[in-house]
């Protein structure tokens, strides 16, 4: 019954700039439940608790990729893959990438994440990178990022701190601006990000680039990142993946 009467006054509403698309009493610019069944009872998020039971539960990601690194003077190839599992507040992932057929890279992170107002979500957490072939050391970063949604973009800060265990390296920074929306299928965000050498912290290069993702259907996706530093256009990055979600 409540719902019907707030659907009944959304309806008779003279404000046209007003947009409720499921008619659940909650605006389309602060509802983070869209499509919500008509009649089911929402939270002030635009929530009901069939939604929420579905936000919380567990799902995965898999995905198999390659990445063409290219520097003024050497090119490298490297082959992903990534699981991550994760609910609305925490996620954990694992990554694993093969460079040229003889060393690797692993990265175990863990992240939180929380809606800290209804337009605003801070993600923290930390990452760890196991030795490899050419580190018998232990590094590890940690992770901020703050987000603020409108009516159609996501608006994204970041700062990585990343920490080395070997020796003769400075701690290395990297702050991150990025833009992003879906249309229809495709996710695209633009970002740029500036970062120092591990090796002398007063170095800093910066770099542009775009993100797109595809949803193929409801489980599978394909994805593209091209990056380029900013200051030399001879040092860029092409990134491809496809994956599956569950």
């Amino acid at each position: 019954m409540k719902k019907l009467i707030i659907t009944g006054l959304s309806l008779l509403s003279l404000n046209a700039a007003i947009i409720d698309s499921d008619l659940d009493g909650v605006v389309d610019t602060q509802d983070m439940c869209p499509n919500t069944p008509f009649l089911q009872t929402v939270d002030k998020n635009g929530c009901s608790q069939a939604q929420l039971n579905k936000k919380n539960k567990m799902k995965f990601n898999i995905s198999l990729g390659y990445e063409y690194d290219k520097y003024s003077t050497t090119d490298d190839d490297l082959y992903l893959a990534n699981i991550t599992a994760y609910t609305k507040k925490y996620s954990i992932s694992y990554n694993y990438s093969m460079l040229n057929s003889k060393s690797n890279d692993s990265i175990l992170s863990l992240y939180y994440k929380k809606f800290i107002s209804d337009n605003i979500r801070i993600k923290a957490g930390i990452k760890t990178y196991f030795p490899t072939d050419y580190n018998d050391k232990m590094d590890y970063a940690i992770k901020v990022k703050a987000t603020y949604y409108s009516s159609s973009w996501a608006f994204s800060l970041s700062e990585k701190h990343k920490m080395y265990g070997e020796s003769g390296t400075n701690d290395k920074d990297t702050i991150t601006i990025e833009a992003g929306k879906t249309i229809k299928n495709i996710y695209i965000s633009p970002y740029m990000y500036t970062e120092n050498s591990a090796y002398n912290s007063s170095d800093w290069n910066n770099y542009i680039g775009c993100y797109a993702q595809y949803y193929i259907n409801k489980n599978y996706f394909v994805s593209l990142d091209v990056s380029s530093q900013i200051d030399d256009s001879s040092v860029y990055s092409i990134i491809t993946n496809i994956g599956y979600s569950f």
